[in-house]
């Protein structure tokens, strides 16, 4: 598995050839913010339609699947409700990386971006979304021999990126002997 910073940024998201763009989606932030809003940007306000319509809610543990319509270089979304922001927490961030995890497993995807959860809010450190993170797609993924080429951009401001990636090497040299 490879794990790669990205900047949050439309010319980034453009450049990187992904199956799937996984969003978490807090249900009382209207418009969605960070990767989802870029994403809504591109999908000329789909997303925020559907948000909107009521067809996704953002309640904690709703996954929605949609397409990307040809307007991402990617073939679908999936939309991870992240429930309420005031109440989310690191502990909360776990169980939402346990969601995504396992649904993106079961959608066998390649290649996804997406923005660790609670990090778009503020609600959660970048550093320990992350660690819940690489613990639940290790998890998941790690002894899948068909995922150990399984491609991983995050999402991320600058500032947090050295920290990150440092993290990602040290994690990296930990399961050496699962991930490939």
């Amino acid at each position: 598995m490879k794990v790669r910073m990205e900047l949050p940024d439309l010319h980034q998201m453009d450049l990187v050839d992904v199956d799937t763009y996984a969003l978490p989606v807090f249900e009382d932030q209207r418009p969605p913010v960070g990767l989802a809003g870029l994403v809504d940007w591109r999908l000329c306000g789909m997303l925020s339609n559907q948000l909107l319509a009521g067809n996704i809610s953002g309640r904690f543990r709703e996954v929605t699947m949609m397409p990307a319509y040809g307007r991402l270089r990617s073939v679908r979304v999936v939309v991870f409700g992240m429930g309420d922001s005031r109440e989310f927490s690191p502990a909360r961030a776990h169980e939402a990386s346990i969601v995504m995890a396992d649904s993106l497993k079961r959608l066998r995807s390649a290649a996804f971006m997406t923005s660790l959860p609670g990090s778009d809010s503020g609600t959660v450190n970048p550093k320990a979304g992350l660690e819940a993170f690489l613990e639940e797609f290790s998890r998941a993924f790690g002894t899948d021999e068909a995922f150990s080429s399984l491609d991983v951009h995050v999402v991320e401001a600058q500032e947090f990126h050295r920290e990150l990636n440092d993290m990602v090497v040290s994690a990296t040299r930990r399961l050496r002997g699962i991930w490939k």
